[in-house]
């Protein structure tokens, strides 16, 4: 498994390559730095940036990649159950195939 855990705004050589190259980027803001770069504002692939509050949060996250869950499905509150009838299935999953994922994941509330 690939990723790379950084302080929060902590831009480097490093984050940077991981970013070009699709590496998952887990920022930890319990981290302190001097560093005031927003992650946010870089241009990441979406879903590759995580942003957390704490290195425990970071194992959660580093666990869920590995296992190959989607950790937005693991983040509380978990989104409502949408019932489709058979026949409007082949337009549900055209429409789930078109969604993208959400450029950055946050684990905690502002």
């Amino acid at each position: 498994m690939s990723c790379l855990v950084i302080p929060d705004g902590c831009v480097g050589l490093p984050t940077l390559a991981a970013m070009e190259q699709g590496i998952p980027v887990i920022a930890v803001r319990e981290n302190k730095n001097r560093m005031q770069n927003c992650l946010e504002d870089y241009p990441f692939q979406p879903g590759k940036l995580f942003i957390v509050d704490n290195y425990l949060e970071t194992v959660g996250v580093m666990n869920a990649l590995k296992a190959g869950v989607s950790v937005e499905s693991i983040r509380r509150p978990l989104a409502d159950t949408r019932c489709v009838r058979s026949s409007d299935q082949n337009k549900q999953a055209q429409q789930t195939v078109t969604e993208e994922a959400p450029k950055v994941v946050r684990l905690h509330s502002k």
